[in-house]
């Protein structure tokens, strides 16, 4: 089974930000759907990728599959058991902020959406290097997180 270890603003290892197209290929295989900017793995490895115009890793988004997350080690999804990712990112990071449907975690380069809005078909965790939204957190607002205990 596969695993990936986020990284706070480096990436899940083993892909990292900055990491040839080609080098990610070789890690987990060739692309179920490959596009210029971004490919996509699935079914079981919901997995997508973006990269820059240097061809480079600028992106990593995950959607529950068949594969191990963790975050500097500690397991946050399973092959099986995809639970909210957020209760452990607040506990890191509790003043995250939303923009556009995403919780922005700022301290630790990454974004959930769909659980704490419920919305099973959205629900996604991406991990993104340093600077990637700041221009987008200029329009952030702070987050309903009532559903965690946080008013």
């Amino acid at each position: 089974m596969m695993s990936f270890d986020l990284r706070p603003f480096e990436g899940a290892a083993p892909i990292l930000f900055g990491m040839p197209k080609v080098n990610v290929v070789g890690l987990i295989g060739p692309p179920k759907v490959a596009g210029g900017a971004d490919d996509s793995w699935g079914p079981h490895l919901e997995i997508n990728i973006g990269y820059g115009n240097d061809g480079r890793v600028n992106h990593l988004g995950f959607s529950p599959g068949e594969f191990e997350l963790r975050l500097s080690g500690a397991l946050i999804w399973n092959a099986t058991e995809h639970e909210d990712p957020n209760p452990m990112f607040l506990q890191l990071d509790p003043e995250p902020v939303e923009r556009v449907g995403f919780l922005v975690f700022r301290k630790l380069g990454l974004t959930t959406t769909g659980y704490h809005d419920d919305d099973p078909s959205q629900y996604a965790i991406t991990a993104f290097p340093p600077g990637a939204w700041d221009k987008e957190l200029t329009k952030a607002k702070p987050p309903h997180l009532t559903k965690y205990g946080i008013t």
